[in-house]
């Protein structure tokens, strides 16, 4: 196990949310997000004024994306921990979590390409910035499983040292049930599930982010106790394929030798004894 890389991948979790950040808010100012009530003109407007913006907005995002899907990795790593041979949990967290950063990557080329050509139709400028809002929003069932599946995952651990708190399974199965409320913004233009809403977009965005943090810093603390545990088993390992090889060519173990020595001591008290009634 390569302590550099496993806390690599615990830290990815911090290092996607800086750039989603840097990207998404700072970059492309998609926060707050163009309400989709705008006309056709106002959309294209807000797209063609950022354009430039926007382009590397999306850039530094994808980039956020990727670390994502290393967090990802990581967790399903510790969930099989948990889950042992057979971590069926884990691969529903790791096959849903790669799904959704395609999902998350592709949708960002919508964006990208309603600001390629600025003499474009201003329906189709709004039918890509549609195109990628609707679903952006609204495609919640691959995160919101990743999600669930991790926290059942935590909630019957039974080892004696959980390797995450009980809590924060909890704190999952809810994050993947706010998600949820993105899924019918489809519906609405205006209003809490709308894509700009309550429900549909500021609830889920703050618990998303809290959930990166919280993930991330329990996720550090999981691989700092794995490598121990590693360790543990390295050294318990060692010592007894050393045992084994001084078995085999006859040299006694440390026990061995410490027992051998314990009894030439009681020999050699036992000598004094004699000499000692011997001279009185």
């Amino acid at each position: 196990m390569n302590r550099a890389v496993h806390k690599f991948c615990a830290w990815s979790g911090i290092v996607c949310l800086v750039l989603m950040v840097a990207g998404f808010i700072g970059l492309a100012r998609f926060f707050p997000p163009p309400s989709p009530a705008l006309t056709t003109a106002e959309t294209t407007r807000f797209i063609l004024d950022h354009t430039t913006t926007i382009r590397w907005g999306m850039v530094v995002t994808m980039a956020a994306a990727v670390f994502l899907g290393v967090l990802a990795v990581e967790i399903a790593v510790q969930m099989r921990r948990i889950e042992g041979r057979f971590p069926a949990l884990a691969m529903i967290e790791f096959g849903f979590g790669m799904l959704f950063v395609l999902e998350f990557l592709y949708l960002l080329f919508f964006w990208q390409t309603a600001t390629f050509r600025a003499d474009r139709d201003p329906k189709l400028v709004e039918l890509l910035n549609d195109m990628a809002w609707i679903p952006f929003v609204g495609l919640t069932g691959t995160a919101a499983a990743q999600v669930a599946a991790f926290g059942v995952a935590i909630l019957i651990d039974r080892r004696p040292t959980p390797v995450f708190p009980r809590w924060l399974g909890y704190v999952n199965l809810w994050t993947a049930m706010i998600f949820c409320a993105g899924t019918f913004n489809v519906f609405f233009k205006r209003g809490p599930l709308a894509w700009n809403g309550l429900l549909a977009w500021w609830l889920p965005v703050v618990v998303f982010g809290v959930w990166l943090v919280l993930v991330s810093v329990y996720l550090i603390r999981a691989v700092q106790s794995h490598l121990a545990e590693v360790g543990a088993e390295e050294n318990v390992e060692k010592n007894v394929a050393t045992g084994s090889r001084a078995r085999d060519r006859g040299t006694p173990t440390h026990a061995e030798l410490a027992a051998q020595i314990a009894q030439l001591q009681a020999q050699v008290g036992e000598l004094r004894d004699k000499a000692a009634s011997t001279t009185h």
